[in-house]
């Protein structure tokens, strides 16, 4: 599979996908073949940047890749559902080696409810962390594991908070919450049986290089907490500590500037020409160009499952008189969208220039 770069991820109108409601196959197959795809594109930058911040392989500390909706062959109607939102992230293994959480039936626990990774919706782009999957199924110290380490490690974890950008999701329902410290919500949370505190940051659509590139710089600093619980869950004292000494949250933000300097490679000059032809595409008609084309490049006939990024293409440029029909559309991948430009009118369905 070809190396695909972050660069080459443009989230633009996507977010517009999930309000389509009158086909939800199409709906479906352009999460799977599309969305998905660049959501991996940015999960595997930011393991990129683990492994170089921490020196942690996350594979070989006990995570997968957790992802949703995920269209299994043997799932019925998988392609027939009214989709919300698509998940691509970390998260524990499914095997019997969390002997620090205890099932309420005493048998081993294989899955443990905590995962960290990036979804995206109508919304835009999120990267959450969901500590409460599965609660039902776990004892009441299990649920309590994670509030208790956010206490026991307050003032750490407010740092890496504000750092990362990442926000709790505080219960507003609760009808005792009021202005008061955060090591008192966290107390107030545990007395009353509370679990469901999640941390989130969120940049809305059109999302840009950068947007992207900053919630990767957040993925990395906020990957402690996510560490440390899954160590935690393993039966491990006190890691935290361990890796917080591993940190170096300027190192990460200087190395990945979340601002692009102005240079005539900058990734803006090189996907000026994509990002205007698409900002004129209707929404829907994008999907539609890509299952006419079976979601492959026309060019190199590279799709989702060869590491390509689909953009739509105009045959004829907006700027040479291309009308915004879906004749005048052709499916390509990003370095044969970038190869084309705007000069060429060559109909690569056909093989021929356009008149």
């Amino acid at each position: 599979m070809d190396v695909v770069t972050l660069k080459k991820v443009i989230l633009d109108e996507d977010a517009a996908l999930f309000s389509l409601e009158d086909d939800l196959l199409l709906k479906a197959k352009a999460i799977q073949h599309s969305i998905l795809p660049k959501l991996n594109v940015i999960l595997e930058e930011s393991l990129s940047r683990v492994r170089k911040t921490y020196g942690i392989e996350v594979f070989k500390e006990n995570s997968i890749i957790h992802s949703a909706p995920n269209f299994r062959e043997k799932r019925k109607n998988t392609l027939k559902i009214n989709y919300t939102y698509a998940f691509f992230g970390l998260g524990a293994c499914h095997l019997p080696i969390w002997s620090g959480i205890k099932r309420l039936d005493n048998k081993p626990a294989k899955i443990i409810p905590y995962v960290l990774g990036y979804r995206f919706s109508d919304n835009g782009l999120s990267l959450v962390f969901n500590p409460v999957r599965y609660k039902a199924k776990y004892t009441k110290e299990t649920n309590e594991l994670f509030l208790n380490f956010v206490l026991e490690n307050c003032e750490y974890i407010q740092t890496i908070q504000a750092l990362s950008g990442m926000l709790p999701i505080i219960n507003l329902n609760n009808k005792n919450l009021t202005i008061k410290p955060y090591r008192d919500i966290i107390r107030d949370y545990l007395n009353e049986g509370f679990y469901d505190l999640r941390f989130v940051r969120t940049i809305k659509s059109p999302l840009s290089y950068c947007d992207i590139n900053s919630l990767i710089q957040s993925f990395a600093i906020f990957f402690p907490i996510y560490y440390s619980i899954l160590e935690i869950a393993r039966g491990m004292k006190n890691p935290f500590e361990n890796i917080l000494s591993m940190i170096n949250c300027c190192k990460i933000v200087n190395e990945y500037p979340s601002k692009e300097k102005e240079n005539p490679l900058s990734t803006k000059r090189i996907t000026d020409i994509s990002m205007i032809e698409n900002k004129f595409i209707k929404v829907g008609v994008r999907w539609q160009v890509f299952e006419r084309d079976n979601f492959k490049c026309v060019s190199c006939g590279k799709s989702a499952n060869d590491g390509a990024i689909l953009h739509v293409d105009h045959i004829i440029p907006r700027s040479k008189g291309g009308n915004d029909t879906i004749d005048n559309y052709q499916t390509l991948c990003h370095s044969c969208n970038i190869g084309k430009s705007n000069k060429s009118e060559i109909n690569l369905r056909k093989g021929t220039t356009s008149p």
